[in-house]
C-alpha cells in the first residue's frame, strides 16, 4: 500500500510541531490585513465613501469572500478526489497470545514496563528502552531487573514532544539493531509509556509495515480509581499495516 496516508500525517506534524512555521504565519497574517486594506481603499476611490458606496463595498467584499471560499473548496475536492477510494484506517485490538523475541519499550511506569517485559519471557532475548532524562533512571533500574534481555544502553530523548524524533528512534532501532537472521515482525514495540507525542511517533514507525504494536493498560482500584498494576498487553492493529509473521512463527504465551 502506497505511504500517502502516513506521508500526510507526517507533514501534519511537521507543521504543528514546528516552531519556525509562526514566523510565516505572522507575515502572511500582515500581508493579507495590508492587501486588505489597500482593496477597501481602491473601492473606496472608485464609489464614494456615502452610505449607499459603503454598502457597495460590503456586497463586492462578500462577493469576494464567497469566491474565495469556493475555490478554495473546490481546489480540496479536487484532492481529494485524487486520492485512493477507500483509505482502510481501522484499529483491531484483543488480548495479546503471541510472545516476541524482541521488544521495544517507551519507559515510564515502572509497573506497566515489568508486566510487558515479563509477559513475553522465556522468549524474549533483547528489549530496546526507550527513555526520557526523567526516566532514565527507571530505565537503568528495569535494564538492572533484566540484564538478559536488556543488553543495550537505553536510548534517551531529549525532546519528549517532539513525535517525529521518536518515529525516527523506533524505525532505526528496526532498521539497524535487530540481531541476524531477525525480522521486523520478530519484534514488537510497546507504546504504552512517555508522552502522547511519543505514542504517535511510535505508531507512525509500525504503520504501513508488519511491525507488531502492542500496549499494556493499566489496572485500577475499582473504589479509588488509583492504578494498582497492569493488565497483560493489548495486541493492536491497524488496518493499513501489513500482515506479517515472525521468523519461529506464532508462539503462544504459555500460562
Amino acid at each position: 500500500m502506497r505511504n500517502t496516508l502516513t506521508e500526510a500525517i507526517t507533514q501534519a506534524i511537521k507543521v504543528v510541531f514546528n516552531a519556525e512555521t509562526i514566523l510565516p504565519f505572522f507575515i502572511g497574517s500582515v500581508c493579507l490585513g495590508i492587501f486588505g486594506n489597500a482593496v477597501y481603499d481602491l473601492l473606496q476611490s472608485w464609489l464614494g465613501d456615502d452610505a449607499t458606496a459603503l454598502v457597495r463595498i460590503a456586497l463586492i467584499s462578500l462577493l469576494i469572500l464567497v469566491g474565495a471560499i469556493a475555490t478554495v473548496s473546490w481546489l480540496i475536492s479536487r484532492q481529494i478526489a485524487l486520492l485512493p477510494a477507500h483509505v482502510p484506517f481501522e484499529v483491531e485490538q484483543k488480548k495479546l497470545e503471541q510472545t516476541y523475541l524482541g521488544l521495544i519499550l517507551l519507559v515510564s511506569n515502572p509497573a506497566a514496563c515489568e508486566t510487558a517485559l515479563r509477559f513475553h519471557l522465556p522468549q524474549l532475548e533483547r528489549c530496546w528502552l526507550v527513555c526520557s532524562r526523567d526516566s532514565l533512571e527507571k530505565a537503568l533500574e528495569l535494564r538492572r531487573k533484566f540484564p538478559d534481555v536488556c543488553i543495550d544502553d537505553p536510548i534517551v530523548m531529549n525532546d519528549v514532544y517532539d513525535p517525529l524524533k521518536f518515529r525516527d528512534c523506533v524505525d532505526g532501532i528496526y532498521r539497524t539493531r535487530l540481531p541476524e537472521g531477525w525480522s521486523e515482525q520478530d519484534v514488537i514495540t510497546d507504546y504504552t509509556g512517555m508522552t502522547a507525542h511519543a505514542t504517535v511517533g511510535a505508531v507512525l514507525a509500525c504503520i504501513n509495515t508488519a511491525r507488531p504494536l502492542q500496549y499494556t493498560p493499566a489496572r485500577t482500584d475499582d473504589k479509588t480509581g488509583k492504578i494498582i498494576g497492569s493488565h497483560e498487553p493489548i495486541r493492536v492493529r491497524l488496518g493499513m499495516q501489513v500482515v506479517g509473521r515472525s521468523r519461529q512463527g506464532d508462539r503462544q504465551k504459555v500460562s
